[in-house]
Parts: C-alpha cells; structure tokens; sequence
C-alpha cells in the first residue's frame, strides 16, 4: 500500500513539474492558448479512460468480525 502511494505521489509531483513546462512551450511556439487548451483537455480526457480502465468498479468493504 505504501509503495502505491509513493508511486501515485511521484508521479503527481512530475506531472505538476512538467505541465507548466508544456504548455509555455506549447504557447511560446503556437503564439496561442489554443494549443495548451487542446493538451489539457487531452490529458483529463487520458485520465477519464485510465481512470475506468485501472480503477473498474469500487464496491464496499465487508468487515469481519
């Protein structure tokens, strides 16, 4: 469990690292928000499919006595 959490840590820390970096380079090329917009919405779009296809369905836990 711990592992998991360091892996999803990592790699939210990259994403806030590299993001920001994209799209200034994305608008410095384009001269335009247009593009930074487009990888945006490609990237929320990305995590919607991963997110049904690697989560699937969550149920409730069942404790035992």
């Amino acid at each position: 469990m711990a592992c998991a959490a360091g892996y999803s840590t990592v790699f939210g820390n990259v994403a806030s690292i590299a993001t920001p970096l994209v799209i200034g380079y994305i608008v410095s090329e384009l001269h335009s928000f247009n593009g930074a917009l487009i990888f945006v919405g490609g990237s929320a779009l990305m995590m919607m499919v991963c997110y049904l296809f690697v989560v699937g369905d969550i149920k409730r836990m069942e404790l035992q006595k």
